[in-house]
C-alpha cells in the first residue's frame, strides 16, 4: 500500500522524492537491519508457527498506524514495525515451504510468488476504487489492516506444524547446535551463496522502487491521475503473473540458470520500450511484457540461494541482510537522481537488475565449469 499510494503520500505531506523513499524504504528497512537477522536465526530453532502468527498481527497493527500516521515521521515508524512483521511472517513462511519442498525450490517460489503477486494486485485494484470513491490512501491502509486481522483469525484456528524429517532430527540431537553467531558466520562466509544474496537482492529494483516510481512517472511527465497509476501497477502485476505461470510449467524441462539468462534478456528488451511510452494508455500495455519477464528473475535468484544451505532457510535469510544497506541506500539514490534529472532517469538505473542478474549466471556457470 505505501508503494502504490506512493505519489498521493507525497502530495499529502509535500514531501520530495528523496522524503518519500526515505519515508517507504529507508527508514523501515534500516529498523529491520537491526532485529530481523536475529528473529530468522531464532526461526531455525523454535516453532515457525510462533513467529508467523505475530507476524501477521504486527502488520494488521502496522497498517492501522500508518491509516492515523499525522506526517511522514510517524508514518516511517508505522511502516517500520510493520517491515519487521511482514519479515517475520511472509519471509518465514517462504522459508518453510522451501525447506519443505527442498527438490523443488524454484517451482515452489515460482507457486509462493505468483500467489503474491494475486495479492500485489489487490492493493492497486483497492487503491483505484478508494480513487473512484473519493477516499485516501489511510482508508486503504485501514482495509488491509482488517484483511489481516481475518487471515490471523483463519490461520489461529488452522493446525500449522512445522516438523523436520526424521533424519535430520537425528542429525540434531547428535551434533551439538551452534550459537546464533557461528551460524550467521558460517553463512556469510560461503562465497556461492553471498553471490546469489546479491542477486536476490538485485530484485528489489524492479519490485517495489519501479512500483512506487513508475507512478510517479506516469503523474509527473505523462499527466496521468490515480486511476492510471493503479491501472499500470495492475498491468505489470498482471504480467508477472503470466510470467510466473509460464516459468512453473517451463521448470519442469529447461534449467533453471538457462531460464533466469533468457528472462533477463527479455526483461532489457521489453523495459526500454516501456519506459519511451509517450501516454499513459501505451505505458499500461507495454507493462504487460515487462513484467513477464521481470517476475520470474526473483524465485529464479532465490531457489540458488537457498540450494547453497539446504535445511537452514533461516540462516539464508539473515546472511540476506549483507545487503540490507545496499537496499537502503539504493531507493534514496534514486529518489535523489529523480529529484535531480526527473524520474525518467531514475527508472532507467534500475536495468541493472536484469544486467547483474545475466552476469551472475555467467560468472557462477564459468566457476562451475
Amino acid at each position: 500500500m505505501p508503494v502504490v499510494g506512493g505519489p498521493d503520500i507525497e502530495l499529502t505531506f509535500a514531501t520530495a522524492h528523496a522524503v518519500l523513499a526515505l519515508t517507504v524504504f529507508v527508514a523501515p528497512g534500516a529498523i529491520a537491519l537491526v532485529v530481523e537477522p536475529i528473529v530468522f536465526l531464532l526461526a531455525d530453532r523454535y516453532p515457525r508457527r510462533w513467529f508467523i502468527r505475530a507476524g501477521l498481527a504486527g502488520m494488521s497493527l502496522g497498517a492501522f498506524g500508518a491509516a492515523l500516521a499525522p506526517g511522514p515521521i510517524a508514518l516511517a515508524i508505522a511502516l517500520g514495525f510493520s517491515y519487521i512483521a511482514s519479515g517475520t511472517c511472509t519471509a518465514l513462511a517462504q522459508a518453510t515451504l522451501v525447506d519443505r519442498f527442498a527438490d523443488e525450490r524454484a517451482r515452489a517460489l515460482t507457486r509462493w510468488t505468483l500467489w503474491s503477486v494475486a495479492g500485489d494486485m489487490l492493493a492497486p485494484a483497492l487503491l483505484a476504487a478508494l480513487a473512484l470513491a473519493g477516499a485516501s490512501w489511510r482508508w486503504g491502509f485501514v482495509a488491509i489492516g482488517v484483511l489481516l486481522l481475518v487471515w490471523l483469525a483463519a490461520l489461529s484456528a488452522a493446525s500449522f506444524e512445522v516438523s523436520a524429517p526424521k533424519d535430520d532430527e537425528e542429525e540434531a540431537d547428535a551434533t551439538p547446535a551452534k550459537g546464533l553467531w557461528a551460524t550467521l558466520k558460517d553463512a556469510i562466509t560461503d562465497p556461492l551463496l553471498v553471490a546469489w544474496l546479491f542477486g536476490t537482492a538485485l530484485c528489489d529494483l524492479l519490485d517495489e522502487i519501479l512500483v512506487i516510481f513508475a507512478s510517479l512517472h506516469l503523474r509527473i511527465d505523462l499527466h496521468a491521475g490515480p486511476f492510471w497509476q493503479s491501472l499500470a501497477v495492475a498491468a505489470f502485476t498482471a504480467g508477472d503473473a503470466l510470467g510466473l505461470v509460464a516459468l512453473e510449467r517451463l521448470l519442469k524441462t529447461r534449467s533453471e540458470r538457462n531460464l533466469l539468462a533468457i528472462c533477463a534478456v527479455g526483461c532489457i528488451v521489453a523495459y526500454v520500450p516501456w519506459l519511451l511510452a509517450p501516454t499513459p494508455l501505451a505505458a499500461t500495455l507495454l507493462a504487460i511484457p515487462v513484467g513477464m519477464f521481470v517476475g520470474p528473475l526473483y524465485p529464479l535468484a532465490a531457489a540458488q540461494a537457498y540450494a547453497c544451505r539446504p535445511n537452514q532457510s533461516g540462516s539464508v535469510l539473515a546472511a540476506g541482510h549483507l545487503f540490507t544497506p545496499l537496499g537502503l541506500i539504493l531507493p534514496f539514490a534514486i529518489g535523489a537522481l529523480a529529484d535531480a534529472a526527473g524520474t525518467t532517469a531514475a527508472l532507467a538505473v534500475l536495468v541493472v537488475q536484469p544486467l547483474g542478474l545475466l552476469l551472475l549466471v555467467a560468472l557462477t556457470r564459468r566457476n562451475s565449469a
